[in-house]
């Protein structure tokens, strides 16, 4: 087996694990600290699909996200984990959600998508937690039209002072919690410099206390 390989699939059973083991509890730890950025990233997902447009929720997780999204969209939700999903699905079902075409359990990595099938690519604190972020990203890009839009929020590590010094502490325990606490910007910003379609349009930082930042990336004509 090629070692590559082999890692993505060791970290890929650990956060497939923790995702399972936080479902039960996830709303009441991770809705309301994390509602601001949410509500942002749903909006700005949104606007950039349009009446009509088709929106992949990558990592959607219990579906906070999906109540957010305007009735007028269409909207699909991937997640590795089958517990979250199940979530998901009664949330769907409880607050008649229909925005939301299906909810599939699907690797990031691997999207079982046609080329070109989405205006906008969702992914709502989920790169820090996925094992391979370039592929992840790479996948989302291919599954977007020309001119569509990728929308990330997610936490970044700090550059100095004592919040790095916390995160760099709570990396060790990364694998038990199913994300990277000192998850770098350039994971995400080496990826966007590599790529001559890609031009971010918007970045922005976000409560609580500027922790989680916006990132709008526009899939552009190449230069």
């Amino acid at each position: 087996m090629n070692p590559i390989h082999a890692t993505r699939g060791y970290a890929g059973h650990h956060a497939q694990a923790a995702y399972s083991r936080w479902a039960p509890i996830y709303d009441l730890l991770f809705d309301l600290p994390f509602h601001p950025g949410r509500l942002a990233a749903a909006q700005a997902a949104a606007q950039a699909a349009g009446p009509g447009g088709e929106i992949l929720v990558i990592g959607v997780g219990t579906g906070l996200e999906l109540p957010l999204l305007p009735a007028n969209v269409h909207a699909t939700g991937i997640d590795i984990s089958a517990p979250m999903l199940r979530a998901a699905r009664t949330r769907v079902d409880r607050q008649g959600l229909s925005q939301v075409k299906g909810l599939h359990v699907m690797d990031a990595a691997a999207l079982e998508f046609p080329d070109a099938a989405f205006d906008v690519a969702l992914a709502p604190y989920v790169m820090s937690v996925v094992p391979d972020v370039a592929r992840a990203l790479d996948e989302a890009w291919r599954v977007l039209r020309a001119g569509g839009t990728l929308v990330v929020m997610n936490h970044f590590a700090a550059d100095k002072g004592v919040r790095k010094a916390v995160e760099h502490r709570m990396e060790t325990a990364a694998a038990w919690l199913g994300w990277h606490p000192n998850f770098p910007y350039s994971a995400i910003g080496d990826w966007i410099a590599s790529r001559p379609d890609a031009r971010i349009s918007e970045r922005r930082g976000l409560p609580p206390m500027k922790l989680f930042t916006l990132l709008r990336i526009e899939k552009v004509a190449a230069r």
